[in-house]
């Protein structure tokens, strides 16, 4: 899929194409390729005259985030969540490619993101051509993303967290695994991204515009905060796998006890119906006509005395340990 927008008597126009041979490229444009073919990204280096190895780099799954130069063409490669299953809140992290030379801004990413829709629908003057302040624009909606991305996965986490207290199954813990390994990929794009951010602020072509100042600091500012809720959340998230297991074993040690408590009170009735089940001569009560129902009401009543011992045997332990 391929996007270009441009700005029409101060409007952001914007144009959908299926086909790189179809698009007629004017300067100031900005290009996006969601989801490109080797075949599109090389006739596109082709037509802007950017460094065909910058564009082919948003092919690599790995790619790491940087910024480069090389004869005019600028490259930045950031990290941008990518939502796996949202019902569940479980992300990804994958690289999302900017470069531009003077005449041309081109963005790529290999899977179809929700970073241009964020910036399409918070920004509301996009001007294509001032490569710096959408650059800038790009970054601050991508921290406002991972916000987002990070409010949801502690939402889940809480509902999790009320349906471990009593929980004894693997379910729910394996779930917290899954946001643990989100939150992984999160911590470690945003120290990235940062360090890109930081590059960016250093560099002289950034400082040249006053102007941008501002966004600058704003971008900073909510990258940072996107930096320390996904630490916060982390070591939330790791406490409380090592707690819940925990939980767990307490729940299962519970039910075991139980279990336990309801076979000794069984064993009692259980041992005297195995000895009147033996085959042999003079069985006590043969000949009574209610011996079997002799029989049932002392087996019932071994079962009552040996569930009030252990009642009381129990009663004793907990009024010690208070």
């Amino acid at each position: 899929m391929i996007q270009i927008y441009k700005e029409i008597e101060k409007k952001l126009v914007r144009e959908d194409y299926s086909s790189i041979d179809e698009i007629n490229l004017t300067q100031g444009s900005w290009i996006h390729l969601s989801n490109p073919t080797i075949d599109e990204i090389l006739k596109l280096s082709d037509m802007s005259g950017i460094t065909k190895d910058f564009l082919l780099s948003a092919l690599d799954e790995e790619e790491s985030a940087r910024v480069d130069h090389d004869d005019g063409d600028t490259l930045i490669v950031l990290d941008t969540p990518l939502m796996v299953d949202d019902e569940s809140a479980t992300y990804t992290t994958v690289p999302f490619i900017i470069a531009y030379n003077r005449n041309y801004y081109v963005t790529i990413c290999k899977h179809n993101v929700a970073l241009i829709d964020e910036l399409l629908k918070k920004v509301k003057i996009i001007e294509p051509h001032k490569h710096v302040r959408l650059t800038l624009n790009l970054i601050y909606r991508l921290a406002t993303l991972f916000i987002i991305y990070l409010k949801k996965i502690n939402a889940h986490t809480e509902k999790l967290e009320l349906k471990l207290r009593t929980s004894v199954k693997n379910k729910e813990v394996l779930e917290l695994m899954d946001k643990n390994k989100s939150l992984v990929y999160f911590s470690t794009a945003l120290n990235a991204d940062k360090g890109v951010l930081n590059k960016l602020l250093r560099s002289q072509t950034y400082k040249r515009f006053e102007n941008d100042f501002d966004l600058m600091e704003d971008t900073q500012v909510e990258m940072d905060q996107a930096s320390e809720m996904c630490s916060i959340y982390r070591d939330i998230l790791a406490g409380m796998m090592d707690a819940f297991a925990s939980v767990i074993n307490n729940n299962m040690n519970i039910i075991m006890k139980t279990l336990s408590v309801v076979t000794v009170i069984l064993a009692l009735p259980t041992l005297v119906a195995s000895i009147y089940g033996m085959n042999f001569d003079y069985i006590p009560l043969d000949d009574n006509p209610n011996g079997f129902w002799i029989i049932l009401a002392v087996c019932a009543s071994l079962a009552i005395i040996g569930a009030i011992i252990l009642f009381l045997f129990g009663s004793g332990i907990r009024r010690k340990k208070k």
